[in-house]
């Protein structure tokens, strides 16, 4: 990534010296990179929130169906060329943007991750096998992971067994090295390599759930994002399998009962469903929380029953216009994008619906809905046939996870899979629609990473 030389450097460097945390942090700016050298270095290092946290890309979110703009004033009104051409689904949605952080957030931390994974092959194997060792390799690997599956969600197709080992994903960084400049694996290349990272980092991990430091990774949270992986490669045997592993050892749920539908933010700072916390990377109009322009897809409010407690929750009402209340997560205004116990949920039972295990899957959903709604008000889901629940787990994803960065890859997942999602946007007297599987469902990777590192640009 020659674009992420110059400013993945510098960036280094400033962190470097202008924190005073070690010696490591003091070290003087030069020619090179400074190399971590301690256990308490490198976790420094990875307990960098404004790197590691704030690395979700945002244009999923912009581009899905959860939102709309009800007046060409509103649209109008927009800064962001960005923002605008998600919206409308442009072939070129940068408009001549640069520094695009939906490319350039993620590889950033990657390369946190590689000069803390470097640094670590150096020290001793005593310091390698004890436990605060072990767990740094496994925070830096579930990083790395975690960045990469985000970039291909965002900037490559959907993964499709009989196309992935040809379709292009995302170049993969595997080391420090600023100079070593590669080209998009494939698809399959690129999950490998996600699978590999977790599955290394989870038999690492000695920490069960990091409650009171989210944005440091557990063998709850690695578990949670290999069910995650595996249900968007469509794989929901394995997916139901790590969804298990992941609430056998964490699976707290909110009653929402208990929680202020008045309240400025309903949801307390690291909720206790929480498993890992990511947010967006961007300051879009679009993606943080009353907005003031854009407003909930009516369509989607219309989908909440009555009694179901989340529509309160979630949404500020202005008239009859819905708008995101503060995070999920419980404070600031742009979208949680990590991981939950929700979620899981909700994989575990997708991964019983299609294994055939249909009492198990309402079992499962009826166990996370009754959090959601009115005391002694939920019916327990009666449905009997295979589609009819699969279609009931499908739309409480798009209730629970909405504004979670998760829709578009659940649209672009749920196509391959036949749901023939057409999106539909209406900006005036103009029309625009995106029909299922279209080359822009895949984000063009930014201008400026093409021309510096001559990679191969998507299809728009």
């Amino acid at each position: 990534m020659l674009i992420q030389k110059m400013f993945l450097t510098t960036f280094f460097i400033l962190v470097c010296c202008c924190c005073s945390k070690s010696a490591f942090l003091d070290k003087k700016p030069n020619t090179n990179i400074v190399i971590p050298s301690t256990l308490d270095d490198m976790t420094q290092l990875l307990d960098n929130q404004d790197v590691f946290s704030f690395c979700t890309p945002a244009s999923g979110i912009m581009s899905a169906d959860e939102y709309y703009y009800p007046t060409q004033e509103s649209f109008d009104a927009v800064f962001s060329k960005t923002e605008k051409n998600c919206f409308t689904w442009n072939k070129d949605i940068y408009g001549g943007e640069k520094e695009i952080p939906e490319w350039n957030a993620p590889y950033k931390a990657i390369f946190y991750s590689n000069v803390v994974l470097e640094g670590w092959e150096k020290l001793s194997n005593g310091e390698k096998e004890s436990e605060k060792g072990a767990y740094v390799k496994a925070w830096a690997l579930f990083n790395r992971s975690y960045n990469y599956f985000n970039l291909v969600q965002a900037f490559a197709l959907p993964y499709d067994q009989a196309t992935a080992s040809s379709d292009l994903g995302v170049p993969l960084k595997l080391t420090a090295d600023i100079n070593d400049v590669q080209k998009r694996a494939t698809v399959q290349e690129t999950y490998d390599r996600i699978i590999s990272d977790l599955e290394a980092s989870i038999k690492l991990f000695t920490i069960a759930i990091s409650s009171k430091n989210l944005n440091r990774p557990s063998r709850s949270a690695g578990f949670a994002l290999l069910a995650r992986v595996y249900n968007y490669m469509r794989n929901y045997d394995k997916s139901l399998q790590a969804a298990d592993s992941s609430l056998s050892i964490y699976s707290t749920l909110i009653d929402y009962n208990t929680l202020d539908p008045e309240a400025y933010e309903p949801f307390t700072n690291y909720n206790t469903e929480l498993v890992y916390y990511s947010i967006t990377n961007t300051t879009y109009q679009a993606v943080t929380v009353n907005s003031g322009s854009s407003t909930i897809d009516t369509a989607l409010v219309g989908l909440y029953d009555q009694n179901d407690l989340r529509k309160a929750i979630f949404f500020n009402v202005d008239k009859e216009n819905y708008s995101m209340r503060s995070g999920y997560n419980g404070i600031g205004g742009y979208p949680f994008t990590g991981l939950a116990v929700d979620e899981v949920y909700l994989l575990k039972a997708e991964g019983q619906a299609r294994a055939g295990s249909l009492d198990a899957a309402k079992s499962t959903l009826n166990s996370l809905l009754i959090n959601r709604y009115k005391t002694g008000t939920y019916k327990p889901m009666t449905g009997t046939s295979k589609t009819e629940i699969l279609n009931a787990i499908v739309s409480e994803r798009r209730k629970e996870l909405i504004w979670r960065g998760l829709r578009w890859s659940d649209i672009k997942r749920l196509n391959k899979e036949g749901a023939n999602i057409t999106l539909k946007r209406v900006i005036g007297s103009t029309v625009f629609t995106l029909a299922p599987n279209d080359p822009r469902y895949v984000m063009p990777i930014p201008d400026d990473e093409i021309s510096l590192s001559h990679i191969q640009q998507n299809l728009r």
